[in-house]
């Protein structure tokens, strides 16, 4: 792994970059700017059938003021020119554990807008996990 110290003008870029973007991938529904595909019903309605076809723990939650809309949810990277990294919109819909002392208390399906279906999983920290 190379590693690249960046100067304090560097990261002062980045780090305003992220605030500025931020917003884009956790817009409320009453938020959203861009036309959707899915209605915010719609998309929990895919995640409540891929979590029962999967067989998978937890329970999705139906509260329309706790779903996610993200403008650009990176899908794919592309390490040669990022400039062609696969974004699409997406719906974040949060799935509910009981507590547990081995897991954590919930994690989030990626609904794709435009595919109308899940095709991502994050962790409770929001890190990518597996499809099932």
């Amino acid at each position: 792994m190379r590693r690249y110290n960046r100067t304090k003008e560097e990261l002062k870029k980045i780090l305003e970059e992220v605030d500025r973007n931020f917003p884009r991938h956790h817009r409320r529904v009453e938020e959203i700017t861009v036309e959707t595909v899915l209605k915010p019903e719609e998309a929990i309605a895919i995640a409540k059938k891929y979590l029962q076809e999967k067989k998978m723990d937890g329970t999705v939650n139906e509260q329309i003021k706790n779903l996610f809309f993200d403008e650009a949810y990176t899908f794919g990277i592309n390490e040669e020119d990022r400039d062609f990294d696969d974004l699409r919109p997406a719906w974040r819909v949060t799935v509910d554990l009981p507590p547990s002392t081995f897991t954590f208390e919930d994690y989030t399906l990626i609904v794709s807008d435009r595919d109308k279906k899940v095709l991502g999983i994050l962790d409770a920290n929001g890190h990518p996990a597996n499809l099932r």
